[in-house]
């Protein structure tokens, strides 16, 4: 086969891995990938293929493909973030539960001040749980007595809402206010979600649930979007990832924002909203 020839066949192959995750076709998507590889080595297809393969539960696979990124490229951020969290669940892999996940795109949650909050998560409960997360899956929030807990869609507790958001919270669902939430980032045992409102009772019209400092806006938010887990389809060097890291590390303060940080803010809003 010709260079050209292979290099166009490769290209065609990629851009149908892409589409193929990007439908949440794993099996197809991890057929393709390893089609491409065949066809040449690189970073960004090794790393397409052990986000494939993760999805799919294929743990100890995953974890290979990006040991094979790191031989092509040791500082690779999006492999050495993955491995970390590849290799206790490739180790139990034989008793990992396999599970589908039941994804969504987190931009869906960033459009309107006052509706989307990020939260990080306290009382984490099972690591393995943890390690089997992805960004952008959904999760539920389930009020059980005074706390607010969070589970996967196959009932695995992960953890709770912090005390004084899901008093908040609480209050206005049992006002009868409806919430949607997904996973925004995960770093080592740190679980941050993102909450949005998706229904408000006429009797919440005058309180909003992420007032001030909570509401998730998508300047803050952004690192967490460029996530590799949500962003698939796209190439990026080592570079830029970093650049990406080191805005993280910038933008801890939002987790320890409190609601007490913006209760006049909030008396402020309910007012203009009450004129």
């Amino acid at each position: 086969m010709r260079q050209d020839e292979r290099i166009r066949n490769r290209n065609r192959l990629v851009e149908q891995a892409i589409n193929e995750a990007a439908q949440n076709r794993w099996a197809t998507a991890i057929d393709l990938n390893q089609k491409a590889l065949e066809l040449g080595e690189d970073v960004e297809t090794y790393n397409r293929l052990g986000k494939a393969l993760q999805e799919v539960n294929r743990y100890r696979d995953a974890l290979e493909a990006y040991q094979n990124t790191l031989r092509l490229a040791p500082s690779n951020v999006i492999a050495r973030r993955n491995i970390a969290r590849l290799e206790p669940l490739a180790a139990s892999e034989d008793t990992v539960e396999v599970r589908p996940r039941e994804l969504v795109d987190l931009r869906l949650f960033i459009s309107e001040t006052g509706k989307t909050g990020i939260t990080t998560l306290t009382n984490i409960t099972n690591p393995s749980v943890i390690a089997g997360l992805s960004s952008g899956e959904r999760v539920e929030l389930r009020k059980e007595g005074r706390v607010l807990n969070v589970y996967t869609t196959h009932d695995k507790l992960i953890g709770r809402v912090e005390p004084k958001l899901a008093q908040r919270l609480i209050e206005l669902i049992d006002g009868g206010n409806r919430y949607a939430a997904a996973i925004a980032h995960i770093d080592d045992q740190r679980v941050r979600i993102v909450i949005r409102e998706t229904f408000q009772h006429p009797s919440q019209r005058k309180k909003i649930s992420f007032p001030g400092k909570l509401s998730g806006d998508i300047g803050a938010f952004r690192p967490y979007v460029r996530d590799y887990t949500l962003r698939y389809d796209f190439d990026s060097d080592d570079e830029d990832l970093d650049e990406d890291m080191e805005e993280e590390e910038e933008d801890e303060g939002l987790d320890d924002v409190s609601l007490d940080d913006v209760d006049g803010e909030e008396e402020a809003d309910e007012d203009d909203l009450g004129a």
